[in-house]
């Protein structure tokens, strides 16, 4: 009796022993490790290609911006870096069953990576340009867009990002500062805040890969645990076989305690259902589908209840399937080869458990469809080696992607707001600047026009420079379509003449035709010619994308008054006359389902498309307290409506070159930092009778207003430049001159007719706009209609404005 009870405690010993451990893996570190260089030499040929071919556009585009000789060197170091980064990862996949030394391949691709971005640092010197502002924006996007792709390349590994990303984008940024003026000075800095997001967003996406890959390797090891505890469980059923099979050897000795033996399996039994009946619970009550099959991979011998849930089908229906029944072709494919890999592995490694098997398949489901699963699963042994089965969970993705979808929808929104609020703010500081150089340009032609008496050939020669002023003019208000616009700067002006200017420049270099049919007696609207123009731009482009093999845009206009019953106009829609343009291609059409969305923000049916551009229309038509509205019809075409409130009352725009040349009196405090256009100006108005005072900011105004005051000899008007960079400008002067003198003339001037500042001047305590460029008519004509006013009747800052910049023949206003 005693030495059975010996045998039975040695041997629940001994399974006890026997039990495999479930502790968490030691290697996690140095698998979340493997899988990272794994990662960064998976996508290693995508960073070859596009480094490659963003070479060649560059040398193509820069061939006659820069020299020749370097370029092409630099073009061939790219492309023997990339030769060296395919055979380096040549060499590693060649080794791909053993990797070896995964330190000895970080170092390589870190070292290769620091090599591709020296080449491309020594690229942002070599490919400068310095003619050409365009180029360099060029080249500025280029790299931008590389360092951009190596956030998404190198997430896995964030000393690869930064040994590619630094000395690629540093040169280039430094190069910026070394130029020494306030554009390129502004461009370093704003290279500067891109690389500190990019590496803000590389050091997340790290961060987000690495949480992915411990989250995967916990799962598994929770699966392993599990699988393992099963096997625990059929252990303990044979040791409990063994161990009544040894009793009934024993039966006479042990009959004298067989009570006490009774009891005692009377308690192991209960134990074991117990521990069944908790097995099962959690097995019919789980989401996920666990199951086990056969070696061969033929039958299920168990599926838990929730397949039917998954799939549609009952366990019992699934059990009576093939595999075949289960998956779709590809993914039964994916399913065989991995079990034939397990079981060929297990041959020649017998005393090896093979790692779990982790797949993606799409299953079958009873009503017809499909439903994508992760399939986790591992190659069960008996005690002697021999396979027993498969065992595995399967889990629903649906879910999952949804999530993943939304999360990298998401992400991209972000991404090309971030971008386009780049563009906006590089592009209205290069508005702004190149303004103040027009208004030099300008000033000075006009100035001539006036002072000098020129031959014929002369005066022919400056209306032509006149001209081109008015384009380039032209151009800073395309470029500040990229800027985020503010409130309009309002003007009396011919719809028709905006229309046909804006739909030219729109189409123009497209095979797309435009037919025009606009009345000439057309009424006029008040509306920032500027921002009409955009409107005009925007849909000219759409219409050109959904005409890629040509076409005709035929765009109608139409004298209307709308009242309530006029048609289908929203209920607060105000009665009125109203300038109808209609703009009709032959294009692709937009499907009705997404008729009501294309004016929200970043929505787009254009896989290029920002989804910007109609949302954008929408917004300055109604801030032009307008209307629009569009029919469409797929494979046939697009037709938009754009209403806008009308001056029906014979007013007509005023033409500033038909007015004489105004003379005054007085003297004229002006403020800008820009020492050619103080010098102008101060030139321009002494032409005109007046005398001027120059400030470079607004700490200098305030002293010589102050001074003026005291001395009782108070200025007739002041004009401030709305932006002083590193100075006081012409929003916070004011405040202070009004403190002083509340009855104070003051106009603000501005490069940059996008700030809100622009359109609603008089909230901020000023009387008129003088927008540059400005003519010296422009500028006279304002000076002498504001002056009038005060010597007539008291000021007034709701007088109608009228802009100084408006000059030329073929402008409208």
């Amino acid at each position: 009796m005693s030495q059975a009870l010996a045998n039975q405690r040695s041997h629940s010993n001994s399974l006890r022993s026997s039990s495999p451990s479930v502790a968490p893996s030691l290697h996690s570190t140095k698998y979340l490790y493997n899988q990272q260089i794994s990662q960064l030499y998976s996508l290693a040929p995508y960073g070859i290609v596009a480094s490659i071919i963003n070479a060649g556009i560059l040398c193509a585009l820069m061939w006659q911006s820069v020299l020749q000789g370097p370029m092409m060197f630099w073009f061939v170091g790219v492309l023997a870096i990339n030769g060296l980064w395919s055979i380096l990862l040549y060499r590693y996949r060649l080794v791909s069953s053993d990797k070896g030394s995964i330190n000895f391949w970080e170092k390589w691709f870190i070292g290769g990576n620091m090599a591709s971005g020296c080449i491309w640092g020594i690229g942002g010197i070599i490919l400068y340009p310095t003619t050409s502002i365009g180029h360099e924006i060029f080249l500025t996007f280029v790299f931008g867009g590389m360092v951009a792709g190596a956030t998404a390349l190198y997430a896995s590994h964030f000393p690869a990002f930064l040994a590619f990303s630094l000395p690629a984008s540093t040169p280039l940024t430094l190069h910026f500062f070394s130029r020494g003026d306030s554009l390129h000075i502004g461009m370093g800095m704003m290279g500067l805040l891109f690389i500190a997001v990019m590496i803000m967003t590389a050091k997340r996406n790290n961060s987000m890969l690495l949480e992915s890959l411990t989250l995967y390797q916990e799962n598994s090891t929770l699966i392993r645990n599990l699988t393992l505890s099963r096997d625990r469980a059929e252990g303990l059923n044979n040791s409990l076989s063994k161990e009544i099979a040894h009793r009934a050897a024993i039966e006479e000795e042990l009959r004298q305690h067989q009570d006490q033996l009774e009891t005692l399996v009377d308690a192991r039994t209960a134990a074991l259902q117990a521990s069944e009946s908790r097995y099962r619970f959690v097995t019919e009550n789980i989401s996920d589908v666990i199951w086990m099959m056969e070696p061969n991979g033929s039958r299920f011998s168990y599926v838990s209840p929730s397949v039917k849930e998954l799939r549609g089908y009952s366990a019992e229906e699934v059990m009576a399937m093939s595999l075949n029944e289960c998956l779709t072709q590809p993914s039964l494919e994916k399913a065989e080869w991995a079990m034939r890999q397990q079981l060929e592995r297990l041959d020649k490694e017998p005393d090896q458990l093979g790692p779990f098997l982790l797949l993606e398949l799409e299953h079958k489901c009873k009503d017809g469809s499909t439903v994508w699963a992760e399939v986790r699963a591992s190659l069960l042994l008996d005690n002697e080696g021999h396979p027993l089965g498969f065992a595995g969970v399967t889990r629903d993705l649906t879910e999952r992607r949804k999530i993943d979808k939304e999360k990298h929808r998401l992400e991209s929104q972000l991404l090309r707001s971030q971008k386009m609020d780049a563009i906006g703010t590089l592009a209205g500081g290069i508005a702004h600047d190149f303004n103040n150089l027009l208004t030099s340009v300008l000033g000075n032609i006009t100035l001539t026009q006036h002072i000098m008496k020129l031959p014929p050939l002369g005066e022919k020669y400056l209306a032509r420079a006149e001209q081109a002023t008015s384009r380039a003019k032209d151009l800073t208000q395309q470029l500040l379509a990229f800027a985020k616009g503010g409130d309009p700067i309002k003007h009396l002006v011919s719809l028709r003449d905006l229309v046909i200017e804006s739909s030219g420049f729109a189409l123009s270099g497209s095979s797309v035709l435009c037919e025009q049919h606009l009345p000439i007696n057309l009424w006029p609207i008040e509306a920032d010619p500027g921002q009409v123009s955009q409107i005009i731009h925007n849909i000219g482009i759409n219409a050109v994308q959904a005409m890629p093999n040509g076409g005709t845009l035929v765009i109608q206009g139409e004298n209307k008054w709308i009242n309530k019953s006029s048609g289908n106009f929203p209920a607060s829609f105000p009665s009125g006359p109203y300038v109808q343009i209609t703009l009709t291609d032959e294009g692709i059409g937009i499907a009705k389902e997404q008729l009501d969305k294309i004016f929200d923000p970043y929505f787009s049916t254009k896989p290029e498309g920002q989804g910007l551009g109609l949302a954008s229309t929408y917004a300055i038509l109604k801030k032009h307290g307008g209307h629009i509205s569009v029919e469409s019809e797929v494979n046939v075409g697009t037709k938009f409506s754009l209403y806008f409130p009308a001056c029906a009352s014979g007013a007509k725009p005023i033409k500033l070159e038909t007015l004489p040349l105004q003379h005054g009196r007085g003297t004229i405090l002006l403020m800008d930092d820009e020492e050619p256009i103080r010098l102008l100006a101060r030139e321009m108005l002494s032409h005109c009778g007046y005398q001027c005072i120059l400030a470079k900011d607004g700490h200098e105004t305030i002293v010589l207003f102050e001074q003026a005051l005291k001395n009782g000899t108070p200025f007739s008007a002041v004009i401030l430049d709305l932006t002083v960079p590193g100075g006081l400008g012409g929003k916070d002067t004011i405040l202070r001159l009004r403190e002083m003198d509340p009855q104070v003339l003051a106009f603000v001037s501005s490069g940059y007719s996008n700030d809100p500042i622009m359109g609603n001047y008089q909230t901020y305590g000023f009387h008129g706009v003088i927008t540059k460029p400005y003519s010296l008519i422009g500028l006279s004509s304002i000076l002498h209609q504001r002056l009038k006013v005060v010597s007539s009747q008291s000021l007034e800052p709701s007088l109608p404005n009228l802009e100084a910049s408006e000059y030329s023949d073929s402008d409208p206003r």
